[in-house]
């Protein structure tokens, strides 16, 4: 009798353990069909980029801490109107105060909410990490412009807008 409840026992507590490894194996099959990935883009030549390419480059320029990148991808228009962006030298001073509480800046998710012949809402949402080890999610819309070289982001950071 006693070997009886023992090998129901332990087939119970197996039936158990394969139910939830199935669960396990069934949500991270799960969330990485939710999860697009982001790819890498090249910042070789901006002016053939989509809209959320740009948006991608541009985060993943801050997060290699390649300022020339992300200011190539900044209207004209923002960098008259901005004082923090006047000059790349100032635009490079103001990302740099990111890294005295940041480590990593994250793209989680970037999409095209909408596109017409001269303007292009990107949604997107991205994960900072900070140097004590948290982690912050921070999601918005960029809004692009097409100028002659390329889609260009009109607000990156502020609050002026570049309305030209």
């Amino acid at each position: 009798m006693k070997k009886l409840f023992l090998v129901i026992f332990l087939f119970f507590i197996l039936l158990v353990l394969v139910n939830a490894c199935s669960k396990q194996q069934q949500t991270t099959q799960e969330q990485q069909i939710l999860q697009k990935p982001i790819q890498t883009i090249s910042s070789e030549d901006v002016s053939t980029l989509t809209p959320e390419q740009i948006v991608i480059l541009y985060f993943q320029a801050w997060n290699d801490e390649q300022y020339d990148v992300m200011y190539s991808l900044i209207s004209d228009g923002f960098k008259q109107i901005e004082p923090t962006a006047k000059t790349f030298d100032d635009f490079k001073a103001n990302m740099e105060k990111f890294y005295d509480t940041a480590l990593e800046v994250r793209i989680v998710e970037a999409k095209e909410s909408y596109r017409t012949e001269k303007e292009a809402g990107i949604d997107y949402k991205i994960e900072i990490t900070r140097k004590d080890g948290t982690k912050r999610e921070f999601s918005s819309v960029y809004t692009l412009k097409k100028r002659a070289n390329g889609w260009k982001l009109i607000h990156p950071y502020g609050e002026n807008i570049d309305t030209t």
